[in-house]
C-alpha cells in the first residue's frame, strides 16, 4: 500500500511538473520579439532627421515582421544610460543604439553585452569595446576628402581654421582624415568645439575674427567645419560683417567653406551662393535605417555585417539638385 501511495505520489509530481513546462513552454512561445531603438534627442539638426527616419523604420521592420518595437529618446548621456538599462530588464531581443557619447555610455553598452542581447551600434563608435554589429558613416573618408579638395584648389596652400563639432569619436576621425591628407604647405589652426550648433558656431567665429589681426585674417583661404549647421554659423557671421556699415571684418581671401552632413539648408546655400565656394560631404541620416535592418537580421539567424560603413558623396553645386529633397525634415 505504502508503494502504491509513493507510486502516485511521483507520478503526480511528474504530471505537475510536464505541466508547468508546457505552461512556460506556451507562455515563451507566446511572447512577441520586441527590437528596440534608443537616439539621442535633438541636440542639432542631423539627430532631428535620424529621429524622423528611424522612428519610419522601426515601425516598419515590426508591422512586417509582427514584432513589438521600443523606441526611445534620450536628452543626455545619463538618461540614455537609465533607458538602456530599462531595456534590459525588459529583454528585449536587440537594441539598435545611437549613443550620446560613446564614452559615457560604454558601461551601458557593456550591461547590454552582459546580458546577452544583440547590440548594433550606430554612428559614434565605443572606445575599445566591440558591439555585435556597427553601422557608421566615413568619417575620416570626411576629413581626407575635404583634404583633397582644398589640395587641389591651393596647390601653393593657404590658412586653414577647422571648427570641430564635439569631443566624440566622430569629430575625431574626421580631423585625423584632414590632417593626414593636407598638404605640408598649409596651415591649419583649431578655432575650437561647437557642440554642433550653428548659433555657438557664429559666436565662436567672430570670437577668433576679433583676437585676430586684419594680416592674420587676410591668411585664411578656407574653413573646414565638422557638420553643415556649423558651416550655416560661419555664413551667418560672414553675412553680418558684410552688413555692418563701417565693415569691421574683412575675410577678403577666403574662397571655401566646407560642411558635411547634407543639411537641406546647406544645400540651398550652395544652390545660391555667389561668394564663397561650398561644399557638403554627406552621408544622410536616413542610413540608421541600414542599423535597424541589420538588427533584424541577427534576431531573425540571417547573415549580416558586423562592420557597415556608408561611403562619403560630395555635394557641390554641380549635383546639389539631385541630393536636395525640399520635404526633407532635415
Amino acid at each position: 500500500m505504502g508503494r502504491r501511495v509513493k507510486a502516485y505520489f511521483f507520478s503526480g509530481i511528474i504530471l505537475i511538473s510536464m505541466f508547468m513546462f508546457n505552461a512556460c513552454t506556451k507562455k515563451e512561445a507566446s511572447e512577441k520579439i520586441v527590437i528596440a531603438v534608443s537616439v539621442i534627442s535633438e541636440t542639432h539638426n542631423w539627430p532631428i532627421g535620424v529621429l524622423y527616419y528611424a522612428e519610419q523604420e522601426i515601425k516598419k521592420v515590426a508591422r512586417e515582421n509582427a514584432w513589438e518595437y521600443r523606441f526611445l529618446v534620450g536628452a543626455d548621456a545619463n538618461e540614455q544610460s537609465d533607458q538602456i538599462i530599462e531595456l534590459i530588464n525588459e529583454g528585449v531581443d536587440c537594441i539598435i543604439m545611437l549613443p550620446m557619447d560613446g564614452a559615457s555610455l560604454k558601461t551601458a553598452a557593456m550591461s547590454v553585452q552582459e546580458a546577452g542581447i544583440p547590440l548594433v551600434i550606430f554612428d559614434r563608435e565605443i572606445p575599445d569595446f566591440a558591439p555585435t554589429a556597427t553601422v557608421k558613416g566615413d568619417n575620416t573618408g570626411i576629413g581626407t576628402m575635404t583634404a583633397d579638395i582644398f589640395n587641389g584648389m591651393f596647390p601653393d596652400g593657404t590658412k586653414v581654421l577647422e571648427l570641430m563639432g564635439d569631443t566624440s569619436t566622430v569629430p575625431q576621425q574626421r580631423t585625423d582624415g584632414f590632417d593626414e591628407k593636407l598638404n605640408a604647405n598649409f596651415v591649419k589652426e583649431q578655432v575650437g568645439y561647437t557642440g554642433w550648433q550653428r548659433e555657438d558656431a557664429k559666436k565662436l567665429f567672430m570670437e577668433w575674427a576679433e583676437e585676430n589681426t586684419q594680416k592674420e585674417i587676410d591668411q585664411v583661404g578656407a574653413i573646414f567645419t565638422h557638420d553643415d549647421e556649423i558651416a550655416l554659423g560661419v555664413l551667418d557671421a560672414l553675412e553680418e560683417y558684410e552688413l555692418e556699415i563701417p565693415q569691421v571684418k574683412f575675410f577678403n581671401h577666403l574662397k571655401v567653406i566646407a560642411g558635411s552632413a547634407g543639411d537641406s539648408e546647406m544645400y540651398r546655400k550652395i544652390m545660391t551662393e555667389e561668394k564663397y565656394t561650398l561644399f557638403s560631404l554627406t552621408y544622410r541620416p536616413n542610413m540608421i535605417e541600414e542599423a535597424i535592418r541589420t538588427g533584424e537580421k541577427i534576431i531573425k539567424g540571417e547573415e549580416y555585417e558586423e562592420m557597415t560603413i556608408i561611403p562619403t558623396i560630395e555635394v557641390n553645386q554641380k549635383n546639389v539638385a539631385e541630393y536636395y529633397d525640399e520635404d526633407s525634415p532635415y
